[in-house]
């Protein structure tokens, strides 16, 4: 009856979703894993975030993420942030926390850790995952080349280089040992073994993942350039994603016609950048490229990161959107509400939060409340910045409202907390 019942048993407590454990340290939980010969599984999260909320409502109870990793690993939720209101497993929680938080440089949430039996880490992501992308996540931490990649790394420190697998290694070395130097080094080894193979034997989508890991090897005289700048969509079929050639040619035309023409040492060069000779340039050496919105991007991104100019950025950012309107759609909405809320953020100019009010109005333009919210709230807080409380304080209780008849939404006592700062009169961005 026991044996009869058993399968039945687990397969209720898969449908339940991932089974977090509620009682063990972490020395306690490394060494079951080592016991029982399972992995680990380490959802890193935080009380604020929005994200590590969704996945907790959406992700984890659903049944076919229970039946992929409850039997596989074992499950432990660590909160990285500490509050007045951490109950008692929380507290006892904390060392350990900031360990693993340090240990794995863990700079954005979610963050997900899997480790092997041994305690060795085997792949590090970050980022809202639906219930499918989550599956596909834990089952490649799965794989068992996973677990001797650190014995590759070893063989390739003592001098013995193999390079079946090199590629994969570097990635390795890279996104889960996190040593960039020893990554870049053994990619540069790698890269120069394959810039010797014949095309198009080379063209394999192992080969095309790293390079789209170390894109920064790429040069304009190799055969993956020659790939993808000729044949993009063979490029694309590779790697199973349309339009990735095309980034990769804008990118090493970018860092050789561009960038290395206007920064020296990730500086600006004492000189003004010539940008019309670099537009001409382009336009010349490459016949299929828009020289006009690269150079365009590339400005935008200059007087962001490295000129930290906001009126100059504004200007070319405004011009890019004008000139080149966002394709309707998810993205390109949520792109222009990232740019307003940076503006809202870190700019005091009032022309440049004018620009970004514009850019904001444009990303909920057409779109249901319900579906805009984070953008509502944006427009909000630059209209309070912007010394027009009355409507910001108008449009604030709407998001607080909509937000409140969507069961279970993670950012409406954020809301909330913003609302209640602009009746008081007090900034709702932080201080300098």
């Amino acid at each position: 009856m026991l044996f009869l019942c058993l399968p039945s048993f687990l397969h209720a407590q898969d449908n339940k979703g991932i089974q977090f454990d509620t009682t063990l340290t972490w020395d306690q939980i490394l060494a079951q894993a080592r016991a029982e010969n399972r992995y680990v599984f380490v959802d890193a999260y935080a009380t604020w975030c929005g994200p590590c909320k969704m996945m907790d409502r959406d992700v984890y109870p659903a049944p076919e993420v229970g039946t992929a990793m409850n039997s596989r690993f074992i499950a432990v939720k660590v909160q990285v942030d500490e509050t007045p209101e951490d109950d008692a497993r929380t507290r006892a929680w904390y060392e350990d926390a900031r360990k693993l938080k340090e240990q794995y440089k863990i700079a954005a949430l979610p963050a997900f850790l899997f480790f092997a039996p041994d305690g060795k880490l085997l792949h590090k992501d970050f980022g809202y995952r639906n219930a499918a992308g989550f599956v596909k996540l834990a089952e490649g931490a799965l794989d068992p080349a996973k677990r001797l990649l650190y014995q590759q790394l070893a063989d390739y420190n003592a001098g013995k280089k193999d390079y079946s697998n090199m590629g994969a290694l570097a990635i390795f070395v890279k996104q889960v040992v996190e040593d960039k130097g020893k990554a870049d080094s053994i990619a540069k080894d790698y890269k120069r073994v394959l810039d010797k193979r014949s095309v198009p034997a080379v063209y394999t989508k192992e080969n095309l993942d790293f390079i789209n890991e170390f894109r920064y090897l790429m040069s304009s005289k190799d055969p993956f350039f020659a790939l993808c700048y000729k044949q993009p969509r063979s490029a694309d079929s590779i790697v199973e994603h349309e339009g990735w050639a095309n980034a990769q040619v804008r990118q090493t035309v970018m860092r050789e016609e561009i960038e290395h023409k206007v920064l020296k040492d990730e500086k600006p060069l004492n000189t003004l950048p010539d940008w019309d000779k670099i537009k001409a340039t382009i336009n010349e050496k490459y016949t299929g490229l828009d020289a006009k919105k690269m150079v365009l991007d590339y400005q935008i991104l200059y007087y962001d990161r490295w000129n930290k100019d906001w009126e100059k950025w504004a200007f070319y950012l405004d011009q890019r959107i004008k000139e080149y309107p966002p394709e309707p759609g998810r993205q390109s909405f949520m792109e222009l509400n990232m740019n307003a809320w940076n503006t809202f953020l870190h700019c005091d100019n009032e022309k440049v939060l004018a620009k970004a009010l514009e850019w904001s109005d444009l990303s909920i333009k057409g779109n249901k409340p319900q579906d805009v919210l984070q953008q509502l709230d944006t427009r909000a807080n630059l209209l309070y910045k912007l010394g027009k409380v009355k409507d910001a304080i108008e449009q604030e209780q709407v998001v607080l409202e909509v937000s409140g008849n969507i069961e279970g939404y993670p950012l409406r006592d954020e809301f909330a907390e913003t609302l209640q700062k602009m009746k008081n009169g007090e900034p709702t961005w932080p201080a300098k």
